[in-house]
């Protein structure tokens, strides 16, 4: 057999990583996942017996015994197992629990931080998971309780350090909001995997009336499309719809008159089906992410699922699409407004083409997220119950669709009128 020399051994070395052969040795069966913990194992139990500082010798009586030290009264004491494999699995067990331990006495919030994310990942949106990240980065990071152990963190210096934030940053009740959900959360999370014995932020109670600052509601006309100006987009999106009957483009312009009649989500928007829709009624289940660039499975909503009410004008947008994709040879079995599974391509065409019609008609851009706004206000408005209108946006809480959604979208004219017929 021909001698390699050393410059081929590191080349044929090079072409293999560790991890290489270690997916080799597990795609052959040579090796299964047990056979990997027990070789660990043995490894592990190699680092604590060269560690452990006295020796272990076999008796008159056969038994195999060694010394420890005792933790409470810190002297020796000696330990006895019928076997030598016996009592290093005892040596074993102890040093690990010691190590387990330890690490638990030096975690601190920011060593827990990437788990607890992970692990909240599970649950809830990306988008959550980026805003609690921005929060981290701009509130947490750098400040030193969160390098602090965790178990001797109390509960006076932690609400001492959550005013100082608040109060430094001049927070109102959302950013707030934001704020302490990261902490309680990272808190409840250290709770639960026997870190800490309780949840000092639960005990805290910060006086929001006192210190937070008033969160004033943004101006009508730049949050919501008045009504004269709804029936102007409505108009021009549908004037967009017959000049482009021969391309894709007609979905985009037919969207966004369907979105001012239906407060969907954009996500919800892209992802919605012809099966979803049941008589007069959306059932939703899917919604896409743009940050994650797929389909989530499910919505925002704290089910996960909603059922909406769909308008005649808006069912009738539905059906001329059906038709409009007949018309084009494209099926109808699945996506209403995307084409060819394209999503992402439609989630950036509507924010873009509500501002162009903006631009078009003469009157202010508002984003898409504003049609949800504008239909809630106009149920509002219009006496719809505002327990349906929740309903119809998919809001777990009430104050939601009340302080964020609703505005008054009277005219100065009709707001007179009203006032005149009361009081005069």
């Amino acid at each position: 057999m021909t001698s390699k020399t050393p410059h081929e051994e590191i080349r044929l070395q090079d072409l293999y990583s560790a991890d290489d052969v270690l997916s080799t040795i597990y795609e052959q069966g040579i090796l299964d996942e047990d056979g990997v913990r027990l070789i660990m194992r043995k490894k592990h139990l190699q680092f604590v017996l060269s560690h452990h500082e006295h020796k272990i010798w076999q008796s008159a009586d056969g038994r195999w015994k060694t010394y420890i030290t005792d933790e409470e009264s810190g002297k020796r004491k000696q330990i006895s197992r019928e076997s030598r494999e016996d009592l290093e699995d005892f040596l074993y067990d102890k040093y690990l629990a010691e190590d387990e331990e330890l690490a638990k006495k030096r975690a601190t919030m920011e060593s827990l931080y990437d788990d607890w994310a992970e692990y909240k990942s599970l649950f809830v949106s990306e988008s959550t998971i980026k805003r609690d990240r921005n929060t981290w980065k701009a509130l947490y990071k750098d400040a030193p309780i969160v390098k602090k152990p965790l178990v001797s963190v109390t509960k006076t210096e932690l609400e001492r350090w959550l005013l100082s934030v608040i109060r430094s940053k001049n927070m109102n009740s959302h950013q707030f909001n934001n704020f302490i959900s990261v902490i309680r959360q990272l808190m409840a999370y250290a709770e639960e995997i026997g870190i800490i014995d309780s949840n000092p932020v639960e005990k805290i109670r910060i006086q929001k009336k006192r210190i937070l600052k008033p969160e004033i509601k943004g101006p009508t006309i730049t949050q919501v499309f008045m009504e004269d100006e709804r029936q102007l987009l409505i108009k021009y999106a549908m004037e967009q719809y017959n000049k482009h009957r021969d391309t894709v483009q007609i979905f985009t312009s037919l969207a966004i008159a369907f979105l001012l009649y239906v407060p969907l989500r954009r996500g919800e928007l892209v992802a919605l089906r012809f099966d979803d829709l049941d008589g007069n009624r959306l059932i939703l289940t899917d919604s896409y992410s743009h940050d994650m660039k797929c389909l989530k499975g499910r919505l925002k909503d704290i089910e996960g699922w909603r059922a909406m009410d769909v308008v005649p004008p808006a069912l009738e947008i539905i059906e001329r699409i059906r038709q409009e994709r007949i018309r084009l040879g494209m099926p109808t079995d699945g996506c209403i407004f995307t084409v060819n599974e394209k999503y992402g391509s439609l989630y950036s065409a509507l924010g873009k083409s509500i501002n162009k019609y903006c631009d078009e008609i003469g009157i202010p851009r508002r984003s898409l997220h504003k049609t949800r706004k504008t239909c809630a206000s106009k149920m509002h408005a219009d006496g719809v119950n505002d327990l349906i209108i929740q309903a119809q946006l998919g809001h777990k809480d009430l104050r939601t669709t009340f302080n964020s959604y609703c505005y008054d979208v009277t005219t100065d004219a009709e707001r007179y009128r009203a006032i005149s017929a009361s009081l005069a």
